[in-house]
């Protein structure tokens, strides 16, 4: 899940790999007006 407060970005819940919570990351970096990514993403393993 992403929810945005201001020019911040917080993801979080599960994702399957640490490939998808780096490709959330870099979604949520790329977003123009983002400062901040609180990246609160768990991975299951």
């Amino acid at each position: 899940m992403a929810e945005v407060d201001g020019d911040t970005v917080i993801l979080s819940g599960v994702v399957r790999s640490w490939g998808e919570r780096d490709e959330a990351e870099r979604v949520a970096w790329s977003t123009p007006g983002v400062r901040l990514v609180d990246d609160r993403l768990v991975v299951a393993v």
